[in-house]
């Protein structure tokens, strides 16, 4: 019954790539909670961004099988028990980033600031990255068919923004899409001056 409830419990952070815009504030919000800098290079969550309309925020999986703690010759690091983060003792860890190696989804960061690795640790069951994101892309998943659910959606939303470029190139839709746009924009600037009078 335990361990039902902790595999129930248990959740990772997952970007619906259909509603990523690439905006970057996850990656302030991160490194201001974590660092007290707004620094995306300091962030635990990054932005991948490919062909026009592709966007993608990737961080921890905490995966069932944690490669990287498998991968780590000093045993430091570790799973949480209560939230399936990956932790870092910094105490033990000496920098060789084998965990980075072992890591498919390259979400773990060395800092050379500080000479140990940094995984996201889903900030205690609340992080700051999904509470911030403006088109609420970022959210708390159990199932690794929600995130397959997610790319189907994506990849329709990439076909019809192609055929948007394509109608644009003919001189069509150039309205629509400006709007669509200022109103995300309207979005990221909200979240900006909201992440920014929490820094004053």
């Amino acid at each position: 019954m335990i361990a039902e409830e902790q595999a129930a419990a248990k959740k990772f952070l997952s970007v619906n790539p259909e509603k990523c815009v690439g905006c970057s504030i996850c990656e302030f919000a991160c490194s201001w909670e974590k660092e007290n800098k707004l620094n995306p290079l300091k962030s635990r969550i990054r932005i991948l961004r490919g062909p026009p309309f592709i966007h993608l925020a990737t961080t921890c999986r905490q995966c069932e099988d944690t490669p990287c703690i498998r991968a780590c010759p000093e045993d430091a690091l570790y799973q949480s028990k209560e939230t399936g983060a990956i932790l870092v003792d910094n105490k033990k860890c000496n920098g060789c980033m084998w965990c980075l190696e072992a890591c498919e989804y390259g979400t773990i960061r060395y800092d050379k600031d500080i000479e140990t690795v940094v995984i996201c640790d889903l900030c205690d069951g609340d992080p700051k990255c999904k509470e911030m994101c403006p088109e609420e892309a970022i959210d708390f998943v159990a199932e690794e068919s929600e995130i397959v659910k997610a790319w189907v959606a994506a990849s329709k939303k990439w076909i019809d923004a192609s055929e948007k470029l394509v109608k644009m190139a003919k001189g069509n839709g150039v309205a629509d899409f400006l709007a669509d746009s200022k109103e995300i924009m309207e979005r990221i600037d909200e979240k900006y001056k909201e992440l920014f009078a929490k820094k004053k």
